[in-house]
């Protein structure tokens, strides 16, 4: 069996696929491919502890990787839309940023163990197809994206961040948050799947909620919030008027 100890970095190479002699090698360690015109994953090492596959722009599928449960991957900068790929379980973190086409959790990820899971800067639009969780404080970071349902997280998790989509409600939101909730820069029309139970801090934007001026109060609002949800933790709004109602 071929095998590498240690870690094992192809940056700045100038390659346009991994290189054959990786084809059936077991790394005992770490793989980054960064800085390189990969289009596929072609010649994907047999196994690896971590793979950090950043600025290749040209790569448009995770389908290469060959092994069924890895710790942790992460990829920036490429033409990827889904996980499709993806192996099966991850046990630590997943990490998707800065990827345009990203559109999609569709594909062959199924469990996800670990702490962070990351999806930020991208054009994913749902949460359909989210793995099962089976981490006890997993965080959710799925700010600067195009979301516009959650339906299909799970019902309970650590830190979740939302900043920064197109979500008009918030049903499908885990109910129990045992960290803080994000929720700033949407575009909320009700309440409508506000988490149960937020064990940490909570941070919205006050927006045009029910198209009632009196929302806009801060009081007025986090009395609403906290009618709906326990909170145990601080409650920190932010202003974000429409421009036809004025207070």
């Amino acid at each position: 069996m071929k095998k590498i100890i240690g870690d094992l970095k192809l940056d700045k190479l100038y390659f346009r696929e991994i290189p054959e002699i990786l084809n059936d090698v077991h790394i005992e360690g770490n793989i980054q491919i960064a800085d390189n015109q990969i289009r596929n994953l072609n010649n994907f090492p047999l196994s690896c502890n971590y793979a950090e596959i950043l600025h290749n722009i040209n790569l448009n599928s995770l389908v290469g990787i060959k092994q069924k449960r890895m710790k942790g991957l992460e990829i920036r900068q490429s033409k990827i839309n889904n996980l499709e790929g993806c192996p099966e379980i991850i046990d630590e973190y997943l990490m998707i940023k800065n990827c345009s086409r990203f559109t999609s959790l569709q594909g062959t990820l199924k469990e996800f163990a670990g702490i962070h899971f990351t999806i930020t800067f991208t054009s994913l639009k749902d949460m359909k197809h989210c793995p099962v969780t089976t981490g006890a404080v997993t965080n959710f970071s799925l700010r600067h994206n195009k979301l516009e349902s959650l339906v299909g997280m799970p019902t309970k998790c650590h830190d979740l961040n939302i900043n920064s989509n197109g979500l008009k409600t918030l049903v499908g939101c885990p109910e129990h948050i045992t960290g803080n909730f994000f929720c700033s820069n949407n575009d909320l029309q009700n309440l409508d799947g506000f988490p149960k139970l937020i064990e940490g801090d909570c941070l919205m934007t006050v927006s045009s909620l029910f198209n009632d001026p009196f929302m806009q109060i801060h009081a007025q609002f986090e009395r609403e919030l906290r009618k709906r949800c326990v909170i145990k933790g601080e409650v920190d709004l932010y202003d974000d008027y429409p421009k036809n109602v004025q207070v």
